[in-house]
């Protein structure tokens, strides 16, 4: 069994910083002094193998609608990311419970399991602290440094040397038509790949290679290059 599509979108927005829970919890919901992210299934359809998650965005009325707004914009963004088509609804302002409300719909085509979803690649892909949304594919190859010695004259080997131990990486984005291009860092950047799994980062990267190919799809864009170091942290949560 994988993770049910209810904790993946709070994940999601947790790792955003998002205080987000559950929308009817079983209990009496706590007073709202901050900005929240009720989730809840809204809608499961069988037939077009869909389930849309409704995601209300939930501030105190001192912060105003706009900021309503403006927090709902960026959980449908996060939510984009990960493949779900989108739809935020207006502002309403609740008298009751003196907050302001924003519900963001977002559907999966999958049914209930995340791991039955279509969510994109299954990672996020960061440059210098900057998601890359439209990465696709991400690969990395280490390069050990050992290097086979020869004699001038000898076929075999006579032994074998330790070099520089280094990470061949690549990249591969697909930007559909219209999408701008981010643009490149102008000297060693850090590239991390985070899963629900784990994360790696690779420091003191620099790309060695761009391919650009024009389809259809839009524009491939694959970068290849090489980083010094990586570090691997597992998911504590």
């Amino acid at each position: 069994m994988g993770i049910s599509i209810l904790e993946l979108v709070l994940r999601r927005l947790r790792e955003a910083n998002f205080t987000a829970d559950i929308a009817y919890p079983g209990q009496k919901y706590p007073k709202v002094d901050k900005t929240v992210a009720a989730v809840h299934i809204q809608k499961v359809d069988r037939a077009n193998m869909t389930v849309t998650v409704e995601v209300n965005i939930i501030c105190p009325a001192s912060m105003g609608g706009t900021t309503c707004e403006l927090e709902a914009l960026r959980a449908t963004e996060i939510l984009r990311w990960s493949r779900a088509v989108c739809v935020q609804n207006g502002c309403t302002y609740d008298g009751v419970a003196q907050v302001y409300v924003v519900a963001v719909l977002a559907t999966f085509t999958c049914v209930t399991e995340a791991d039955k979803c279509s969510l994109g690649p299954g990672f996020y892909a960061y440059i210098n602290g900057l998601m890359q949304p439209n990465a696709v594919a991400v690969s990395a190859e280490e390069d050990t440094g050992f290097r086979a010695e020869y004699v001038t004259g000898e076929s075999a080997p006579a032994g074998i040397s330790q070099g520089q131990t280094l990470w061949h990486i690549q990249l591969e984005e697909l930007l559909p038509a219209g999408t701008a291009e981010t643009a490149d860092p102008p000297g060693a950047f850090e590239l991390k790949i985070v899963t629900d799994v784990k994360t790696e980062v690779f420091y003191h990267c620099r790309w060695t290679s761009v391919k650009r190919e024009f389809s259809r799809e839009g524009l491939r864009k694959t970068r290849r290059g090489i980083a010094m170091l990586r570090e691997e942290k597992e998911d504590d949560g």
